[in-house]
């Protein structure tokens, strides 16, 4: 029985997020979002600490604590689907944006939250930067240019 990814892709996890979860590289920003997403889904912290880019501020704290985090929060929290409502870039410093939609629940509670992340490439690939988050329910409109309207105006 194949299992379904859980980027929402449609495609089967072996041939979609877990090449990257083993080792390897994704293509460009939203692939990277998408993997991330699966292994937040999956519980696969070393893949997350290593799709940081050194300039996030949870690099510097390092892969045992990042997994000591998931481990003592990952048992609450259920993810649920992801959504990608835009992406732009890569811009004239390389760095490119997805805004996305996780559908999620913490002790049973939605936690359902929008992010416009930001990512840039390293020596080894594309990383996650950081980004702006808003709690809230899919707007399946959204795009990255309203996202930062309402964001100013809040």
């Amino acid at each position: 029985m194949t299992s379904a990814c859980p980027c929402g892709s449609g495609q089967p996890y072996a041939a979609c997020c877990e090449p990257f979860h083993r080792g390897g590289e994704p293509e460009d920003a939203e692939s990277l979002m998408r993997s991330r997403f699966s292994a937040y889904a999956r519980g696969e912290p070393a893949y997350l600490f290593r799709t940081l880019h050194p300039d996030h501020e949870d690099h510097a704290a390092g892969a045992a604590a990042l997994a000591e985090s998931m481990a003592a929060h990952g048992m609450h929290l259920r993810y649920e689907a992801l959504h990608i409502l835009d992406r732009d870039g890569p811009d004239e410093d390389g760095v490119a944006r997805v805004l996305f939609h996780v559908r999620m629940k913490q002790r049973g509670k939605d936690a359902s939250f929008a992010e416009l992340s930001s990512f840039a490439k390293d020596a080894e690939g594309w990383r996650y930067v950081g980004g702006e988050l808003r709690p809230g329910v899919l707007d399946a409109g959204l795009r990255i240019a309203s996202f930062l309207r309402r964001t100013v105006k809040e």
